[in-house]
């Protein structure tokens, strides 16, 4: 009776079903049916749960809901360390806090940090600027907003009525509250008929504009490169592209195909299609029209 007191005093649950014995010396409660422990400000439910108070580590079974002030996770199965606060879940687990939704396979948890590694199917979605990134693995930060994601992760822009402008790079660094977003390493943008490669790409979302090392940027058969570049949004669709000590190879409604260097570079979009070349310092070009094209090849 004294063992059951001191339970109930350190770790209050409520189950349809406990059963409290002892075993190797320690104290173990296993609760069944609508299982709920309460730990200061954290809320935990669940089916079935395994509490060992003398470690104090419970094993949480199906339908798991750990919910505090900062949000909740949901997964079919953790363990939860009691002292540290930190929780293993796997199966299904999604975690919900403010303008954020992290999904993945599996995921640990620091509640004192507030610290995340998700692996498997990871999917971190910022419901504020309509961004979504995938990735295999990752962490994120919930105190600096802060989110690194590996292997082979890809960001998704969301747009009303078009399909999301997708960019995908061997390493993405998201920094939510500066609304930033890193691409390092074999980057690829694909928006609307305009192909990016790169080799790293920086992206500030809420002003719609960013920069990128090493760009080769193809629209149907038209390229711009060069050492460096920027590029800016409007409405979510490309404006323009600009780069720096590179070219330019385009073809006019005409047919002609138009070969273009110099200092810098910058290609006018609208509606998706190049439509005006800007050419500052040292432009030097090449003008070849139709019939010399034509003539060229016999």
């Amino acid at each position: 009776m004294i063992v059951i007191l001191i339970l109930f005093i350190t770790t209050p649950f409520n189950a349809e079903r406990v059963e409290i014995i002892k075993e190797n010396g320690k104290n173990i409660v296993y609760l069944l049916g609508n299982v709920e422990i309460q730990q200061e400000d954290t809320k935990i439910s669940c089916n079935e749960a395994r509490l060992n108070e003398t470690e104090g580590i419970v094993i949480l079974k199906d339908s798991v809901l750990i919910k505090d002030n900062n949000g909740e996770i949901r997964a079919e199965n953790a363990i939860y360390y009691l002292n540290e606060k930190i929780s293993v879940l796997r199966g299904n687990v999604r975690l919900i806090s403010e303008d954020r939704i992290i999904s993945a396979d599996s995921l640990n948890y620091d509640g004192e940090k507030r610290f995340v590694k998700m692996y498997h199917n990871v999917r971190l979605e910022d419901l504020k600027n309509n961004l979504i990134v995938y990735g295999g693995e990752g962490s994120y930060d919930l105190n600096t907003e802060i989110g690194n994601l590996i292997k082979m992760p890809r960001l998704e822009i969301l747009r009303e009525n078009k399909t999301p402008m997708t960019i995908t790079a061997k390493e993405f660094l998201i920094k939510n509250r500066e609304e930033l977003c890193y691409g390092y390493d074999s980057v690829v943008g694909v928006i609307d008929s305009i192909n990016l490669f790169c080799d790293t790409i920086y992206y500030n979302i809420k002003k719609d504009n960013g920069s990128m090392m090493k760009p080769v940027v193809t629209e149907k058969n038209n390229e711009l490169k060069g050492m460096t570049g920027e590029f800016g949004l409007k409405n979510k669709t490309i404006d323009y592209f600009k780069i720096f000590f590179g070219m330019a190879s385009y073809w006019t409604e005409q047919g002609s195909h138009n070969i273009i260097e110099g200092n810098s570079i910058k290609i006018l979009f609208q509606e998706g299609r190049a439509f005006k070349v800007q050419v500052e310092g040292n432009p030097k070009g090449k003008l070849y029209l139709k019939e010399q094209e034509e003539d060229a090849g016999d």
